[in-house]
């Protein structure tokens, strides 16, 4: 490389200094649950000398939650204050230290069941599939995995509405249902997108055949992501009880717990259905959940880079929020040395 001028001998010997450092940051000061990036003061233009100035911060850990506020009827919430919410982490108290609600752009994946019983469905499924993506946020990148007795990334990350409605127009419906496998694959995924802001959302009609991953081993994964999940489940006989309050059905009751625990674990939500003609209200309510989130973050009380699993539970004080529920992830994973 050749070095013009003296100036550019000086801002090169910078840069190199604050690479070895450690202290030379580029990430954005949003992060998740389980991920750690520095608080960090930027400046824009140049200062005095005309050399433009860096980003330079400390690593501390920020823990962000997102949580859903919703009222008596399961109506989302809006307006609430920093005030109206408490976080305890492990049964302390935390002090909250960044407050916002805002529609940020999100890294998102559609997990669709492409199982032979799908076959009267997946029209209408892949209808509202493209309707939820075609009202997202500018900034969203979406993935899609299509799932039977094998779990396949049909489109890789993007923006483009096209790409996705080729892919969903490609689908070929045939096989089992790997649903273990394809939510597990699909966390990973999401995991790695761009945004701060991870979801995943997963359509199916049938229980789990065979997975390579067990239901425990997938609740563990999820636990070690900063990932929502919301799941639609679209069944042929709903779960009900029995005269002694027991539930009736084991083969649906099995499939309703499965995609309720997935969901409940990470703040999202699990949704049921006798019909696909109603999936599109669904998708909808769901779209609205991602983008009135309250973010929620605080410094842990608890300094230990231990790695060990640490649960959250925030709450809703006051006069005014009587009835009101809060949705959020159940907890995290420390960061380790």
């Amino acid at each position: 490389m050749l070095l013009k001028n003296k100036r550019s001998c000086v801002l090169l010997a910078f840069l190199f200094s604050v690479l070895h450092a450690g202290v030379f940051s580029s990430a954005p000061p949003a992060v998740s649950a389980q991920e750690s990036q520095p608080a960090e003061s930027q400046a824009a233009g140049d200062d005095s000398d005309g050399l433009p100035k860096f980003r330079i911060g400390v690593n501390v850990d920020l823990v962000t939650i997102y949580a859903s506020a919703v009222d008596r009827n399961n109506h989302f919430v809006s307006g609430l204050e920093r005030g109206q919410f408490r976080v305890l982490e492990d049964g302390v108290e935390q002090k909250i230290e960044s407050f916002v609600q805002e529609d940020v752009p999100i890294s998102m994946g559609i997990v669709l069941d492409l199982s032979g019983s799908m076959r009267g469905k997946i029209e209408q499924v892949n209808r509202a599939a493209l309707a939820f993506i075609q009202a997202g946020n500018p900034g969203d990148e979406f993935f899609l995995i299509g799932f039977n007795d094998d779990v396949e990334l049909l489109q890789d990350y993007t923006g483009d509405i096209d790409e996705i409605s080729d892919a969903l127009e490609n689908t070929v419906v045939a096989g089992g249902t790997h649903l273990y496998d394809a939510v597990y694959l699909g966390v990973e995924k999401a995991q790695a997108g761009s945004r701060s802001k991870k979801a995943l959302v997963v359509i199916t009609d049938g229980d789990d055949k065979a997975s390579y991953y067990s239901l425990k081993e997938l609740i563990s994964k999820i636990r070690e992501s900063n990932v929502q999940v919301f799941c639609v489940g679209l069944l042929d006989d709903m779960p009900k009880k029995g005269i002694f309050s027991r539930w009736s059905n084991s083969e649906e009751k099995k499939y309703h717990d499965a995609l309720a625990s997935i969901s409940e674990e990470t703040g999202g939500n699990a949704f049921f259905l006798r019909e696909s003609t109603g999936i599109r209200g669904i998708v909808d309510e769901i779209a609205r959940d991602l983008r009135g989130q309250y973010s929620i973050g605080y410094f842990s009380s608890n300094t230990a880079r231990d790695g060990t699993y640490r649960t959250v539970k925030i709450e809703l004080t006051g006069n005014k929020t009587g009835g009101m529920k809060i949705r959020h992830r159940r907890g995290y994973s420390a960061p380790e040395k």
